[in-house]
C-alpha cells in the first residue's frame, strides 16, 4: 500500500485534484486500486444532525456547549458559516475547535487506514501541516513517520489566485479569506515538506495532465511496495 496525504491551503484546488484521482483510477486502463479518506467528509459527520434528536453526535454536543446556540438554526443544525466565521474572529475560539476535532478525525483516518492493505490511498487533509504542528514534528521524514504516510503532495496556488478562487466559491468577504489563509502555515512551509508539488494556477486541462501523471507514479510505487 503507499498512502499519500494530500493537502495545500484554502482554495488551491485540493478537492479538484481528489476528484481527478479517483476519475482516472475509474478508467479500465488503470491497472490497480485508489482509495480516498476525506478529512474534511469525516469532520462534517462528526458534526451531522440536530441537537433535537434523540441520539446526537457527541462533537456536536461540544460545539454547542463551547459556542453556545448563536451558531444553531432554529431546528438545532449546525450554520456551518458561522461556526467558520466565529473561530476565524478568535485564535482561542479556533484552538478550542481544533482541540476537539482533530484527534477525532485523526483517529478516524488511521482507523480507516488499518483496514486497507493494498493499492494508493490518498488522505485529503487540509489541515495537515497544521494540526501535525501539535505533535512536534519539524522534518519531512518526522512528519510522514509521526502519521504512517508515504508521501505528502501539496496543492499549490499563489496567494492572490486563493483569494480570488475562495472568495467567488465560497461567497465570502475577501477579509475571511486573508484571515483563513493567515491562520495556516506559510506556503513556502508547505512546498518545502512536500515529496511531491502539483502546481494548480494554470488551465484544468492542464491540472488533469499531472495528476494523471502523479497517479502513474504512484502506482509504480505501490507496485513496488507490494
Amino acid at each position: 500500500m503507499l498512502s499519500v496525504a494530500l493537502t495545500g491551503g484554502i482554495g488551491s484546488g485540493k478537492t479538484a485534484v481528489t476528484k481527478l484521482f479517483q476519475q482516472l483510477a475509474s478508467n479500465a486502463d488503470f491497472q490497480g486500486s485508489l482509495k480516498i479518506i476525506d478529512a474534511d467528509v469525516i469532520a462534517r459527520d462528526l458534526l451531522a444532525g440536530s441537537l433535537k434528536q434523540a441520539s446526537i453526535n457527541a462533537a456536536l454536543r461540544d460545539v454547542h456547549q463551547l459556542f453556545g446556540s448563536d451558531i444553531f438554526d432554529s431546528d438545532g443544525y449546525l450554520d456551518r458559516y458561522k461556526l467558520r466565521s466565529l473561530i476565524f474572529s478568535s485564535k482561542n475560539k479556533k484552538a478550542q475547535l481544533e482541540a476537539l476535532l482533530h484527534p477525532l478525525v485523526y483517529d478516524e483516518i488511521f482507523s480507516q487506514l488499518t483496514s486497507i492493505h493494498s493499492g494508493i490511498v490518498i488522505i485529503a487533509i487540509p489541515l495537515f501541516f497544521e494540526t501535525r504542528a501539535e505533535t512536534r514534528a519539524e522534518t519531512r521524514a518526522e512528519i510522514k513517520a509521526d502519521n504512517k504516510f508515504d508521501r505528502i503532495l501539496v496543492i499549490d496556488v499563489p496567494v492572490e489566485i486563493q483569494i480570488e478562487r475562495s472568495s467567488k466559491r465560497d461567497k465570502c468577504s475577501e477579509k475571511l479569506v486573508k484571515e483563513i489563509i493567515s491562520s495556516q502555515v506559510e506556503r513556502q512551509v508547505r512546498l518545502n515538506q512536500a515529496d511531491d508539488i502539483i502546481d494548480n494556477s494554470g488551465a484544468f486541462s492542464e491540472l488533469q495532465l499531472k495528476v494523471a501523471a502523479l497517479l502513474q507514479k504512484y502506482q509504480s510505487l505501490a507496485n513496488k511496495s507490494s
